[in-house]
């Protein structure tokens, strides 16, 4: 119950929630996946819910920031470009869009008790270790948020734990097949090898100008130029104006005066209850029986209020806080559902009341203890209510500027100057770029969209102004503009003859080592020059790369000598003689743990997708042709 609750908190959709708010707001909460934006251009239906192509547009930018950064340089702006990526988030908001609509179905819904305990948990909401009302309201308004939209994204989140997770609890390998696996891992194989150079081949290998020419035609999608702009823009970021705004020690000394609430802890309460459960659901008559029960056990603690442990541990339907004599900790206001808060906060240390009703029960109620709340010194919150001053200065000087800058590039559509001299911005220069190589903060569909829009490309007029991300405005246009070409036959022809050399070598190479292996394996020895013998793991070395031990270990050893082979990444033809395997002595338990780990999680994935296929199975899916075509 609230206990429970509360203990459910620190798992890891807290962590989630808790990685939301730090890391950032760019995050597309699942109550997206519930609903449709109004915004009409539906790309695919789900039962009875669609899914517009901005919220899919939406989706796929997030998790292209997500990519960005994770991967960090490694990352390829080119595949969020893909059809195959837009298809991936397409048939992901589809799965969850199911996944939601089945566990409202069977009403797994998260009551108001639970939202309570999860804010409580995220510090970012805690001023002194405590959760502050002012502190969420003005986090979630600083990023652009608001309670309701984000406490709908935690009921949504607690929905497909409840109907996801029992799936995934349930996996477990056995330990029979864990020791196979651990076996075959940790084995060893002892081999020698020998190699065929690139010189057995030369003088078979020949690429001829028709070869190219051929190679040509047949790929010109690889030898084609995308279409190409060069761009100059502006960038309004509230981040920026707040950088350079100074607030006065006066003005910090006002704010703290009239906001002393905001930084300090506000009043704590301990209480312990026993509660006497009904389903939300329950009849009157049910629900008259539980009130009855409790009303007894309330009498009861009125003449003896010492046992109130006894009954706490033997009566409350709360098994969390049973176990702990019914106590509930501390908590404050905004932390547990509204009947059950009212009561506390307007009763008396030690005193006991009762039946409180709520979406729970019946509750016995105790107040234990209260903790007074208290204001910390200006001194030791200076600077959080100087960064508060600044951001609200912002927010009001971006909101004006905003509107500003947006009606400036429109109406002086053929120059950015007007509105950078106006705002006292910097216009910046773009270096050449495709649609799949633009970057931050150029790289927003609906920025992209409207550059590469042919009237943008004609008439090198000024985009609208995007929010590429919460509070950062982008306006820009096209100044130069390269059509997409076919290279030159003359142009690539070096690289496909390299290419096409690369290609014949290895093939030749790789039918001279089979034929090689062939003789060995039928006796006939050919003279070869082995190394000496090694013994060696699955882990990739200098003998071979991850795809030669994927070879070596791949093939049978019923009969010795076995023989495998495969191209060297220095481009030899690599010969590998497998003499004895070499089994492990004892099973070591990390290697046991981590495959056990590795082989539930594939387990969880396994079972969780075929849920997911099952669900689907259940709705009527709906996507349009077009529904993954992007520019």
């Amino acid at each position: 119950m609230l206990e429970a609750i509360r203990r459910h908190a620190k798992g890891w959709l807290a962590k989630a929630i808790l990685g939301l708010i730090i890391v950032t707001f760019a995050l597309f909460g699942v109550d997206s996946y519930m609903k449709d934006d109004g915004s009409g251009g539906m790309v695919a239906q789900v039962g009875d819910v669609g899914i517009s192509s901005q919220e899919l547009a939406q989706e796929v930018q997030a998790q292209t920031d997500r990519m960005r950064e994770s991967l960090g340089p490694a990352f390829d702006p080119a595949v969020s470009e893909t059809a195959d990526f837009r298809k991936q988030v397409l048939d992901s908001l589809i799965e969850r869009k199911a996944l939601l609509q089945e566990a409202q179905k069977l009403k797994f819904l998260a009551p108001d008790a639970y939202l309570a305990s999860i804010l409580g948990q995220i510090p970012a909401f805690q001023q002194d270790g405590a959760f502050s009302q002012q502190r969420y309201e003005a986090v979630l308004r600083q990023n652009n948020r608001t309670p309701v939209q984000f406490e709908n994204e935690l009921r949504q989140a607690f929905m497909l734990e409840a109907i996801t997770s029992p799936v995934s609890l349930a996996a477990f390998p056995s330990n029979t097949s864990m020791k196979q696996i651990a076996g075959l891992v940790a084995q060893q194989r002892e081999i020698s090898w020998v190699d065929l150079p690139t010189a057995s081949v030369a003088s078979q290998i020949k690429v001829t100008p028709t070869d190219i020419e051929r190679y040509y035609a047949a790929n010109k999608a690889e030898f084609t130029e995308p279409e190409q702009i060069r761009t100059e823009y502006l960038v309004l970021d509230k981040g920026a104006i707040a950088a350079d705004l100074t607030v006065s020690e006066q003005a910090v000394a006002d704010y703290y005066a009239s906001n002393a609430a905001q930084f300090g802890q506000p009043e704590q309460r301990s209480a312990s209850h026993i509660l006497i459960a009904f389903d939300a659901n329950a009849d009157a008559a049910v629900r008259a029986k539980a009130k009855a029960k409790a009303t007894e056990v309330f009498q009861t603690l009125k003449k003896t209020p010492d046992r109130f442990v006894e009954l706490a541990r033997t009566l409350s339907q709360d098994p969390g806080s049973a176990a702990q004599d019914g106590s509930l900790g501390s908590f404050g206001r905004g932390m547990m559902v509204k009947p059950f808060e009212d009561a506390v906060f307007s009763m008396k240390p030690s005193e006991i009341r009762g039946p409180v009703e709520s979406d729970f029960g019946y509750h016995i109620i105790r107040l234990d203890s209260i903790q007074p709340g208290k204001t910390a010194p200006l001194a030791e919150v200076r600077s959080a209510v100087a960064a508060e001053l600044r951001k609200q200065q912002a927010q009001k000087a971006f909101a004006g500027l905003a509107d500003n800058f947006s009606n400036l590039v429109y109406e002086s559509a053929s120059s950015l100057q007007p509105a950078a001299t106006a705002i006292k911005l910097t216009i910046q220069q773009g270096g050449w770029m495709s649609l799949k190589t633009a970057q931050p903060p150029l790289a927003h569909p609906g920025l992209l969209a409207a550059l590469f829009n042919s009237d943008s490309i004609k008439s090198k007029q000024n985009t609208e102004a995007f929010e590429v991300k919460p509070g950062v405005l982008v306006a820009a246009r096209v100044v130069e503009h390269r059509p997409a070409r076919l290279l030159p036959l003359v142009d690539v022809s070096p690289a496909i003859e390299s290419r096409l050399l690369v290609e014949q070598r290895t093939r030749l190479l790789t039918q001279l080592g089979q034929t090689t292996i062939q003789a060995l394996v039928k006796g006939e020895e050919k003279n070869l020059d082995w190394s000496a013998f090694q013994v060696v793991s699955r882990q990739p070395s200098v003998v071979f790369d991850a795809a030669g031990a994927k070879a070596v270990f791949r093939v049978r050893t019923d009969k010795l000598p076995a023989y495998a082979g495969f191209v060297h990444p220095n481009g030899s033809y690599r010969i590998v003689r497998v003499t004895r395997v070499v089994e492990a002595p004892a099973q070591d338990p990390m290697l046991l743990s981590s495959i056990g780990s590795g082989v539930t999680q594939a387990l969880q994935r396994a079972d969780l997708q075929a849920m997911t296929d099952l669900i689907m199975a259940g709705q009527k899916v709906t996507i349009k042709p077009n529904a993954i075509e992007g520019r």
